[in-house]
């Protein structure tokens, strides 16, 4: 028997029969303006407002570019006023500068007629005292009148970084080496450098000599030798063993008690107490002359404290660690002179002068160049593994 077909009059015959492409436009139509708009339940105009300021959020760039410092900022820099004309013109006439302006009117309306100065002609100088403002009364430390009398130190000389065994500085250059110097003052500038130059080079001739003599003993005393010397003399020493020492453990003498008796203990307490009883007796004896001496005492003391010290003049000051470079010897021979600026030949620095005068004056500082060396120098160590082979 066939089966009997659906009536196409049904529910699930009218759903599928029915055309929705309308709703399906419209469903997608919606759907793409919320994706590219949004939907209007996200968005809110506030139309009133907070009630309070949101804290604004700084930038990194202005925070790292903000100071922390704790010592404040320097001030900007106090513009002066610009002065009126009316003061310009009083200052003018006050300095005697403004001819249609009386000056002594001006100081009158300024200070007052008790503060202008007013001496009488005829009475005679009294040397009145500089009054000393209030503030250097209370503060007498601060000193506003001007001095009177010089200082101590201004008549003293200067201490000069000269040393008295070597050259002296001499504040004027010598005659002798002029270009075209008079022949006494050439004469005595040569004997003078000699001088000085033999007594140096004697000085490094005994030094060289003392350490050439240093280098040879270095030299041939050697150690085989000295060990020989050693040998030789203990075979010259007989050597006398006991059959004690033989198996002696210690090296040194043998100590051996020595008891005292009970008499030579008496006998030292005995003299212990004699020598202290001495020296009391001795003691009282001094200070019972000295009582009788008491005034002479006195007038000698008085008197040392009456007498001035003399002073003792400096004559070389060190200013640092290094001592004073002497400067080379300027002495011209004699076939070397000449009479004429032309063929004269340039010698010498004048900044390297300046600069030893200074140092010899004592007013810089000796200076040496510093040559930098390298603080750790490489050890070479043997390995621990080569050493046993």
């Amino acid at each position: 028997m066939a089966k009997s077909k659906q009536s196409r009059k049904g529910k699930k015959a009218w759903v599928k029969n029915v055309d929705v492409d309308d709703v399906d436009q419209a469903l997608d139509a919606k759907r793409e303006r919320e994706i590219l708009l949004g939907a209007d339940e996200d968005f809110v105009i506030d139309t009133q407002g907070d009630s309070r300021n949101k804290k604004q959020k700084v930038l990194r760039t202005t925070e790292i570019l903000r100071n922390k410092s704790k010592v404040p900022a320097l001030g900007e820099r106090i513009q002066k006023k610009p002065l009126l004309k009316k003061r310009t013109n009083e200052l003018m006439t006050l300095a005697g500068r403004q001819l249609s302006g009386n000056k002594f009117k001006a100081t009158v309306n300024r200070e007052g007629i008790l503060r202008a100065s007013s001496e009488d002609l005829w009475t005679e100088d009294i040397s009145a005292e500089p009054q000393v403002p209030v503030v250097s009364q209370s503060q007498p430390s601060i000193s506003n009148t001007p001095a009177t009398r010089a200082p101590k130190t201004l008549l003293q000389k200067p201490l000069a970084l000269t040393n008295p065994t070597a050259r002296d500085l001499k504040e004027f250059e010598d005659g002798g080496k002029s270009y075209n110097p008079a022949l006494e003052d050439w004469k005595s500038l040569i004997e003078h450098e000699f001088g000085n130059e033999s007594t140096e080079e004697l000085k490094r001739q005994k030094m060289e000599e003392h350490k050439e003599r240093i280098r040879y003993l270095i030299e041939t005393l050697e150690d085989n030798e000295v060990q020989d010397l050693d040998e030789s003399v203990e075979d010259t020493e007989p050597v006398v063993e006991n059959e004690e020492d033989k198996y002696r453990l210690s090296i040194n003498p043998r100590t051996e008690i020595k008891t005292k008796t009970k008499t030579q203990r008496n006998k030292e307490e005995r003299h212990k107490k004699r020598t202290e009883l001495q020296g009391k007796i001795r003691d009282l004896k001094a200070k019972l002359s000295e009582i009788e001496n008491l005034q002479q005492i006195q007038e000698e003391v008085e008197q040392k404290l009456n007498e001035d010290k003399p002073q003792r003049v400096k004559t070389y000051t060190r200013h640092g660690k290094h001592d004073v470079t002497f400067a080379p010897i300027e002495v011209k021979l004699s076939d070397e002179l000449t009479g004429n600026l032309r063929s004269l030949k340039p010698e010498g620095n004048l900044l390297y002068d300046t600069m030893h005068k200074l140092e010899m004056g004592g007013k810089v500082e000796l200076r040496v160049p510093h040559i930098r060396k390298k603080r750790f120098r490489p050890r070479i160590v043997e390995k621990r593994s080569y050493r046993d082979l």
